[in-house]
């Protein structure tokens, strides 16, 4: 990879990542909201601060996922090893890189992991010779552009 395309793509991810850690920081517990204007809290209330604790909870962790899928990726970019498939050691498309930053197979291997696995993030019932050779991290969802990275 040529090292213009290299730094195009430390600038996408560091972006992303900055980003990310940005709307965590800002990512806010609802029962601190009621605390800090001192309203009451009736049953329903109570029953909605769950409701939003548990989703906040959820995107935090969503967001967690992406930022490890970034720091990785800064990673492999360091090591030299960015743009090379995980399975096969082919490189990676620079058009699906573009889409997709933190991808580590390419869309060979990607599509046959998905095919076998019924769901990248779930492990495969079958035994079929793919799945042994799939390390357990290749399972980890892969680049999705969450609200907080469009802005």
């Amino acid at each position: 990879m040529d090292p213009f395309t290299r730094k195009r793509f430390e600038t996408i991810l560091c972006s992303a990542r900055d980003s990310l850690i940005e709307s965590l920081r800002s990512l806010e517990d609802p029962e601190k909201h009621h605390e800090r204007h001192g309203e009451p809290m009736d049953e329903a209330d109570v029953v909605v601060m769950e409701h939003q604790r548990e989703t906040l909870r959820r995107l935090q962790n969503r967001y967690r996922q992406l930022y490890w899928e970034i720091e990785g990726a800064l990673k492999r970019l360091k090591d030299g090893d960015f743009g090379v498939c995980d399975r096969c050691g082919d490189p990676i498309q620079l058009r699906r890189l573009e889409v997709q930053p933190t991808a580590r197979l390419c869309i060979d291997c990607q599509r046959e992991l998905e095919k076998h696995m019924g769901s990248p993030q779930r492990p495969a019932s079958t035994g079929s010779a793919f799945d042994s050779r799939a390390p357990e991290n290749l399972l980890i969802p892969q680049w999705r552009y969450p609200e907080c990275v469009n802005s």
